[in-house]
């Protein structure tokens, strides 16, 4: 078992770290309409206290700070950001203009038609809400509100009616458990596109989690992404999870693919969290504060979380992994709320040598068959790219930035500016089959037949995700 795990080392190098993060959670409100039990934010004694609030001035600011730094992706969050809804209607349409994409973290339990068509129109597509439980007692209870799971149904149904998207998040802990593959019906019933069975991180003021309603252990995590897999085969509705799985406790990592590659935001500096008076965080469940933007600038609040980039918060007890960059470490935070220390173990590590299937990347026949026929390929507009120290990012839409080898990078750009196809023969190096693959798997380019292209786009979208480039070549299936 072990010399399965050792055998699937990463073509990865160490890179220098990102000089700024892919996406950043915006906090437009520190106001929030509900008082969920498990929420990081639980210390508001009025939970439809406006402690803090962007205004729109701030939010000019904001804009010009994170183009400087060429941020891809901002999600809009709170709190509860519709309760600043002159102000997230207007950050939502600045930020469009300006390049970026967006996405907001809403429970929509005030959602309106006229506010949602407003959100469309100004640049939004897609939210992200809250859904607990498919029982209405339970859900109610974790969200503290009578009545939430109705309220949530109705946001649902309103949002999508005005043609912006919604996937839901269920916390997992002991109370809903059980709960995942009837909540994930109900999901896929309403037309929710994704469900993420995201584990609960108690908060850093809860002194022992052991024992209560706030822990999810082994047992309980297990029957979540086994009932979220099932969920997915029976209803058609896409998985994930929004808080890392130590990828030893998945063990079977071709069955849980789903739950692979997202790692940690905070260690790989793909995330930066931002709260509506300016102080800024590397994980939303953390308390530090590395600086006010406002203050100190957002490169210079980014550049402080050094020690969530370089591995410090890694736990030695997975020195020696070969998914280590991946999974890194599973969640720091969760560590830190069980066991007091960012760098111990995940409360459902195992050890790395309980991995028994190794993740295998499963390029689809139709991609294969598009690049060994060498059709050619273009770089659509949408791909945006940034330039770092010895790589470059290549952001396919959203948060779902990757990083490829300079010089294919400088390859692509040059084709996406004159508008030129290419295929396999074309690329740079000596791994053009392999690198056109990856581009078309992660779907940063896209075929010139108007047939393949549409087959190809009927595939899920993908959000954050692995990099087939970190993967060493026995993971890659054709």
């Amino acid at each position: 078992m072990d010399g399965m795990a050792h055998s699937v080392v990463s073509r990865k190098a160490k890179r220098a770290p990102l000089s700024a993060p892919i996406s950043i959670n915006l906090e437009l409100t520190s106001g929030c309409n509900i008082q969920c039990r498990h929420c990081y934010n639980f210390w508001r004694e009025d939970p439809a206290s406006f402690k803090d609030s962007v205004s729109m001035e701030k939010i000019d600011r904001l804009v010009a700070m994170i183009v400087a730094s060429k941020v891809f992706h901002v999600i809009l969050t709170g709190g509860e950001p519709l309760l600043n809804f002159p102000v997230m209607e207007y950050a939502a349409r600045r930020l469009s203009e300006a390049g970026l994409s967006i996405s907001t973290n809403s429970n929509l339990m005030l959602a309106t038609p006229t506010k949602m068509e407003r959100l469309r129109v100004a640049g939004l597509d897609h939210i992200l809400t809250s859904l607990n439980s498919y029982d209405p007692a339970t859900n109610d209870h974790m969200m503290n509100k009578p009545g939430a799971l109705d309220r949530i149904k109705e946001g649902i149904r309103t949002t999508r009616a005005a043609g912006i998207r919604v996937s839901a998040n269920m916390v997992i802990s002991t109370p809903n458990a059980e709960h995942v593959y009837e909540t994930a019906r109900l999901a896929a019933a309403l037309g929710v596109q994704k469900i993420f069975a995201t584990r609960l991180v108690p908060s850093v003021t809860v002194e022992d989690p052991h024992g209560t309603i706030l822990e999810l252990d082994i047992a309980g995590a297990r029957r979540a992404v086994e009932d979220l897999a099932r969920a997915k085969r029976d209803f058609g509705i896409d998985v994930g999870t929004l808080i890392s799985y130590p990828l030893c406790f998945l063990g079977d990592l071709a069955t849980y693919a789903d739950f692979v590659g997202r790692g940690c935001p905070a260690q790989t500096g793909n995330r930066m969290v931002l709260n509506a008076n300016g102080d800024s965080h590397a994980c939303t469940h953390e308390e530090e504060n590395y600086g006010n933007v406002f203050e100190v600038g957002l490169t210079e609040a980014f550049g402080r979380m050094s020690r969530w980039h370089d591995g410090s918060y890694r736990y030695q007890g997975c020195a020696g992994c070969a998914y280590q960059e991946i999974c890194g470490s599973g969640c720091r935070m969760a560590a830190n709320s069980y066991y007091k220390r960012r760098d111990a173990q995940d409360p459902l590590f195992v050890g790395f040598d309980r991995i028994g299937v190794p993740y295998t990347l499963d390029i689809p026949a139709e991609i294969v068959q598009t690049v060994d026929r060498k059709a050619q390929v273009v770089v659509p507009p949408r791909i945006r790219f940034r330039q770092e120290d010895g790589y470059c990012l290549l952001n396919v839409r959203w948060a779902n930035a990757f990083a490829v080898p300079t010089e294919l990078a400088v390859f692509l750009r040059e084709q996406q500016a004159a508008g030129t196809p290419f295929d396999m023969d074309d690329l740079p190096g000596l791994e053009g089959r392999r690198h056109l693959l990856y581009l078309l798997f992660k779907d940063a380019v896209e075929p010139v037949d108007d047939a393949v292209r549409t087959l190809l786009l009927e595939r899920p979208r993908m959000g954050a995700s692995v990099n087939p480039f970190d993967l060493p070549d026995s993971a890659l299936r054709v």
